[in-house]
Protein backbone atom coordinates (compact mmCIF):
# COMPACT_ATOMS: atom_id res chain seq x y z
CA UNK A 1 0.00 0.00 0.00
CA UNK A 2 1.17 3.41 -1.08
CA UNK A 3 1.53 6.39 1.75
CA UNK A 4 -1.45 8.40 1.98
CA UNK A 5 -1.03 11.77 0.61
CA UNK A 6 -0.31 14.80 3.70
CA UNK A 7 -0.71 17.56 4.11
CA UNK A 8 1.28 20.67 4.89
CA UNK A 9 0.12 23.64 6.67
CA UNK A 10 1.05 26.28 3.94
CA UNK A 11 -1.16 27.82 0.87
CA UNK A 12 -4.09 26.36 3.00
CA UNK A 13 -7.51 28.50 2.21
CA UNK A 14 -9.24 30.08 5.83
CA UNK A 15 -12.44 32.29 5.31
CA UNK A 16 -14.98 33.90 7.75
CA UNK A 17 -17.35 34.68 5.16
CA UNK A 18 -16.27 35.87 2.09
CA UNK A 19 -12.62 37.11 2.82
CA UNK A 20 -9.56 35.04 3.07
CA UNK A 21 -7.53 35.38 6.23
CA UNK A 22 -5.32 33.23 5.93
CA UNK A 23 -2.35 35.59 5.41
CA UNK A 24 -3.38 36.93 9.00
CA UNK A 25 -2.80 33.36 11.10
CA UNK A 26 -0.11 31.05 11.54
CA UNK A 27 -2.06 28.58 13.30
CA UNK A 28 -5.78 27.48 12.99
CA UNK A 29 -7.11 24.06 15.08
CA UNK A 30 -10.84 22.46 15.05
CA UNK A 31 -11.20 20.19 18.39
CA UNK A 32 -14.52 18.43 19.10
CA UNK A 33 -15.69 18.62 22.63
CA UNK A 34 -18.16 17.72 24.92
CA UNK A 35 -21.06 19.96 24.44
CA UNK A 36 -22.03 22.17 28.02
CA UNK A 37 -25.19 20.37 29.37
CA UNK A 38 -25.10 17.06 27.37
CA UNK A 39 -25.76 13.97 29.79
CA UNK A 40 -24.27 10.35 27.98
CA UNK A 41 -26.60 7.40 28.65
CA UNK A 42 -25.29 3.83 28.73
CA UNK A 43 -26.43 3.56 25.06
CA UNK A 44 -24.65 6.76 23.54
CA UNK A 45 -22.08 6.65 21.95
CA UNK A 46 -21.57 10.80 22.36
CA UNK A 47 -24.76 12.98 23.57
CA UNK A 48 -23.68 16.10 21.95
CA UNK A 49 -20.75 17.65 20.67
CA UNK A 50 -18.87 21.29 20.90
CA UNK A 51 -16.43 22.19 18.12
CA UNK A 52 -13.94 24.92 19.34
CA UNK A 53 -11.62 26.79 16.66
CA UNK A 54 -8.38 27.84 17.36
CA UNK A 55 -6.83 30.48 15.77
CA UNK A 56 -3.19 32.31 16.29
CA UNK A 57 -2.90 35.30 14.13
CA UNK A 58 -1.10 38.60 13.65
CA UNK A 59 -2.00 41.68 15.90
CA UNK A 60 -2.99 44.78 13.13
CA UNK A 61 -4.88 47.83 12.90
CA UNK A 62 -5.72 47.21 9.57
CA UNK A 63 -9.70 47.50 8.93
CA UNK A 64 -9.36 44.26 6.75
CA UNK A 65 -7.16 42.36 9.17
CA UNK A 66 -9.02 39.31 11.00
CA UNK A 67 -7.73 40.84 14.18
CA UNK A 68 -9.71 43.97 14.11
CA UNK A 69 -12.79 41.69 12.14
CA UNK A 70 -12.43 39.47 15.75
CA UNK A 71 -13.00 43.25 17.22
CA UNK A 72 -15.81 45.08 15.73
CA UNK A 73 -18.21 40.96 15.18
CA UNK A 74 -17.86 40.60 18.62
CA UNK A 75 -21.58 38.55 19.55
CA UNK A 76 -22.10 37.61 15.69
CA UNK A 77 -21.74 34.61 14.04
CA UNK A 78 -20.39 34.27 10.74
CA UNK A 79 -19.88 31.19 8.16
CA UNK A 80 -15.82 29.95 7.90
CA UNK A 81 -13.99 27.57 5.73
CA UNK A 82 -10.88 25.43 6.29
CA UNK A 83 -9.28 24.31 2.82
CA UNK A 84 -5.96 22.31 4.33
CA UNK A 85 -4.98 21.63 0.79
CA UNK A 86 -5.66 25.01 -1.19
CA UNK A 87 -7.83 24.10 -3.05
CA UNK A 88 -10.75 25.93 -4.12
CA UNK A 89 -13.45 23.28 -4.47
CA UNK A 90 -13.81 20.59 -2.32
CA UNK A 91 -13.22 16.93 -3.17
CA UNK A 92 -13.39 13.43 -1.98
CA UNK A 93 -9.35 13.71 -1.77
CA UNK A 94 -9.05 17.32 -0.57
CA UNK A 95 -12.39 18.16 1.61
CA UNK A 96 -12.83 21.75 2.90
CA UNK A 97 -14.18 21.56 6.23
CA UNK A 98 -17.25 24.51 7.41
CA UNK A 99 -19.58 25.75 9.55
CA UNK A 100 -20.93 28.31 11.64
CA UNK A 101 -18.77 30.24 14.33
CA UNK A 102 -19.51 32.32 16.72
CA UNK A 103 -17.24 35.29 18.08
CA UNK A 104 -17.51 34.95 22.04
CA UNK A 105 -14.02 36.06 22.64
CA UNK A 106 -11.88 38.91 21.82
CA UNK A 107 -8.09 38.66 21.20
CA UNK A 108 -5.76 40.14 23.25
CA UNK A 109 -3.72 42.80 22.93
CA UNK A 110 -0.22 41.31 24.14
CA UNK A 111 3.05 43.38 23.17
CA UNK A 112 6.98 42.74 23.81
CA UNK A 113 9.88 45.58 22.79
CA UNK A 114 10.90 44.59 19.45
CA UNK A 115 8.64 41.42 18.96
CA UNK A 116 5.76 41.46 16.15
CA UNK A 117 3.00 41.14 18.25
CA UNK A 118 0.60 37.85 17.58
CA UNK A 119 -3.35 36.85 19.61
CA UNK A 120 -4.76 33.65 20.30
CA UNK A 121 -8.36 33.36 20.51
CA UNK A 122 -10.56 29.93 20.82
CA UNK A 123 -13.99 30.35 19.36
CA UNK A 124 -17.40 28.35 19.74
CA UNK A 125 -18.42 26.49 16.43
CA UNK A 126 -22.36 26.56 16.44
CA UNK A 127 -23.84 23.20 16.87
CA UNK A 128 -26.10 22.32 13.80
CA UNK A 129 -26.39 18.43 14.42
CA UNK A 130 -25.35 15.53 13.61
CA UNK A 131 -25.79 13.50 9.95
CA UNK A 132 -23.19 11.36 9.50
CA UNK A 133 -24.67 10.78 5.90
CA UNK A 134 -24.70 13.91 4.38
CA UNK A 135 -21.25 14.47 6.42
CA UNK A 136 -22.83 16.88 9.25
CA UNK A 137 -20.65 16.28 12.85
CA UNK A 138 -21.99 18.65 15.54
CA UNK A 139 -21.82 21.41 13.45
CA UNK A 140 -18.54 20.97 11.20
CA UNK A 141 -19.57 19.42 7.47
CA UNK A 142 -16.44 18.17 5.91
Amino acid sequence: MAASTRIVAQNIVFKIGTTTYAPDINMVELTLGDAPGGVRTMTEVRANGEWALKISGIVSGDDTSLYQFLWLNFGTEAAFTIAPGGNATASADAPHYTGTVVVNELPPLSLSAGDDASFEVTLRVKNTGLDVATKLFYGVTV
